[in-house]
């Protein structure tokens, strides 16, 4: 790629980052903004608009005489992402626009075979096929999909107990069966939930993400960087060994679905198991349950607040439409845990609840629209994805020039 074009590039890129939030800003704004000229930003905004990413609204002042300025803002429509997270019971897929609204959901029975990685690759497939008849498949940028244990870099399933998958090549698999024009991602449920909240909120912060669903997994931000550690395992916080009156075991079955037996019947997602819990909070069998899962989750919390010392902890996932009723309980336990001197962080709902693993597997897409090039390495899209593509002077006559750009733009 010569160097007119990777600029042309990464101005656009910088413009489109500027909207990202749901901003409408004038060129004239952008220009400041980025401390270049007019000239640049108007070709930086044609390629967007031509690639129907970002649209033009008329915006009168009042008090301004003669043609009404342009406001420049997101096309929700622009581009298209799916997320899907796997657990033992449900396969729960999301469509997320450009700015991060979900339009459409699906989600089906994982049924018996789910301990099978291959037979799910086609079931993965189909979920998110329905999905996307939905939408304009030229608008539609990838699959991402949300996996419940250690996820390597590469999108290869390490190991999730939960499912009992073992070295999976998942990512490369759905890569190979998908449409050849879709990105594919992998990755761990609590990353992804991560990754919808930061998308949300992208203000710098130090946050534990915590997810309770089938099980519970973490993810760390500091100053707003994801922390992945050495092999991208981090954060596997429902596999800390905690004991609660007197029972020692791994935290994801005492503050994940499996503590709650009763209310998770075969065939039910745990979002039903939730329902169910929320309409008998009353009964004593519910409270005892309630009062146990209360418990075991402040010493998680306060083993977690302790090592990692966040500002926030933020907690997401089905399981955490149950806090609002123990809330006083786990403060109360969580304040007990902490150690003299170190103040317990603020708990918080995540914006997403219940969806946020899927919609943030599918916010990883979305992200890379507005990443910028990375001049040192190829992108992450798949274990077999070219390099950094190299541009050709005149678009490729099978692919309308705004979809190269998309393509392009989201590479």
């Amino acid at each position: 790629m010569n160097t007119t074009r990777l600029l042309r590039r990464m101005n656009a890129r910088h413009c489109l980052r500027l909207l990202q939030g749901g901003q409408r800003l004038s060129r004239a704004d952008m220009a400041r903004a980025l401390g270049v000229t007019r000239a640049t930003i108007g070709h930086a905004v044609g390629e967007l608009t031509a690639a129907g990413l970002v649209l033009e609204t008329p915006t009168p002042t009042p008090d301004r005489i003669g043609r009404p300025g342009v406001a420049l803002h997101l096309n929700p429509q622009g581009a298209l992402f799916i997320g899907v997270e796997i657990d033992t019971r449900a396969i729960s897929g999301v469509l997320l626009d450009l700015n991060m609204q979900v339009v459409a959901r699906h989600a089906s029975p994982t049924g018996e075979a789910f301990h099978d990685p291959q037979a799910m690759v086609p079931r993965i497939l189909s979920v998110a096929q329905t999905l996307a008849a939905q939408t304009d498949p030229a608008r539609l940028t990838g699959l991402g999909v949300a996996i419940p244990g250690l996820v390597g870099r590469q999108g290869q399933v390490v190991n999730a107990p939960l499912l009992g998958w073992r070295n999976f090549a998942l990512q490369a698999a759905l890569h190979a069966a998908a449409p050849a024009a879709w990105q594919i991602d992998v990755c761990n449920d609590a990353f992804a939930f991560a990754s919808a909240e930061r998308a949300a909120d992208p203000e710098p912060d130090s946050l534990l993400m915590v997810l309770l669903a089938e099980g519970v997994g973490s993810a760390y931000l500091d100053e707003g960087r994801m922390i992945s550690g050495a092999h991208g395992f981090a954060g596997e916080l429902g596999h800390m060994i905690v004991s609660v009156r007197g029972k020692a075991g791994a935290l994801e079955t005492m503050a994940g679905a499996a503590g709650f037996p009763a209310a998770m019947r075969a065939g039910w997602s745990v979002a039903q198991g939730v329902a169910d819990l929320l309409a008998t909070a009353q009964t004593p069998q519910t409270q005892a349950a309630l009062d146990l899962w209360a418990e075991a989750l402040a010493i998680g919390l306060a083993n977690a607040a302790h090592l990692l010392d966040p500002a926030r902890i933020v907690l997401g996932g089905p399981l955490s439409e149950l806090y609002p009723t123990v809330a006083d309980k786990v403060t109360r336990h969580l304040a007990t845990l902490m150690l003299q001197g170190h103040a317990a962080p603020s708990l918080h709902l995540a914006r997403y609840g219940r969806e946020g693993a899927a919609i943030g597997a599918a916010a990883r897409l979305r992200a890379r629209m507005f990443a910028l090039p990375d001049l040192g390495q190829a992108p992450l899209i798949s274990p077999t994805a070219p390099p950094f593509p190299t541009a050709p002077a005149v678009p490729n006559k099978a692919i309308p020039a705004s979809r190269e750009l998309r393509q392009r733009t989201a590479s």
